[in-house]
């Protein structure tokens, strides 16, 4: 399948339906951009007295009358999450098919939405590596986020049915949309490819997502190792501009 993202429909030309509704709403807005932009400062402010971040006027990381072992539970939980957005991202990127044809191997035989669901997967995970206030911080802004993806896979899938109608249809019954199911059987092995990667732009923008990552974990963290986690992250952000 294509990917979920706006630029994955063909453009719109003269003869093309404007977005209407809930969708026109969010991607006009670019509702869906902000959410995700929102993660990483929101993260970074639920760090508070964890580690380099002490500010007294902010709340603080850990939460009264919760246990500390759940801190550390949380954020190993928030980096096995940003693992396997990762992956996610790869996997999905890397097979993908713009325009020309419906994309339904690989990743895309699991799931219609792999890149979707990496957005929410990493966005969760890089909350939670800040701590039991970024954990209530994760699923207040999933709750916000749901209905924003919920209104462009929509508005996406209705363009998809109309180009592909009786191929997304089959394809939609069999795979879930945002939740992964069970794995295809049969069928030739579709492979990630670097190329495929290049032509979506990935690399940078999997390297800046890493590495903000590696901020929250910085800022959990004093001493040499927060310095050096910080630096790595910087250098990420530094490398992923260059990176075409």
């Amino acid at each position: 399948m294509t990917q979920v993202t706006p630029q994955t429909v063909p453009p719109m030309d003269d003869s093309s339906p404007s977005p209407t509704g809930a969708y026109a709403f969010v991607e006009r807005g670019h509702l869906r951009q902000w959410a995700l932009r929102a993660v990483l400062p929101l993260a970074v402010l639920t760090t508070n007295g964890a580690g380099l971040l002490d500010v007294a006027a902010l709340p603080r990381h850990d939460l009264p009358g919760l246990s500390p072992g759940l801190e550390t539970g949380l954020r190993i939980s928030g980096g096995a999450l940003v693992l396997v957005a990762a992956a996610l991202r790869i996997a999905a990127k890397g097979v993908l098919v713009r325009k020309s044809t419906l994309t339904t191997g690989g990743v895309y035989g699991v799931v219609r939405h792999p890149f979707y669901l990496a957005n929410v997967v990493g966005a969760l995970g890089t909350l939670l590596i800040a701590g039991q206030l970024g954990a209530v911080i994760a699923a207040i802004w999933l709750v916000a986020a749901a209905p924003l993806y919920a209104a462009t896979i929509a508005g996406e899938e209705r363009a998809l049915a109309a180009l592909y109608p009786s191929e997304f249809a089959e394809y939609s019954r069999g795979v879930r949309a945002i939740l992964p199911g069970p794995p295809p059987r049969g069928g030739p092995p579709v492979r990630v490819t670097w190329t495929n990667l290049v032509t979506e732009r990935e690399p940078p923008r999997l390297l800046r997502f890493v590495a903000g990552a590696l901020i929250v974990v910085a800022l959990t963290l004093t001493g040499p190792l927060a310095t050096a986690v910080l630096a790595a992250a910087g250098l990420g952000f530094g490398i992923s501009y260059l990176l075409r």
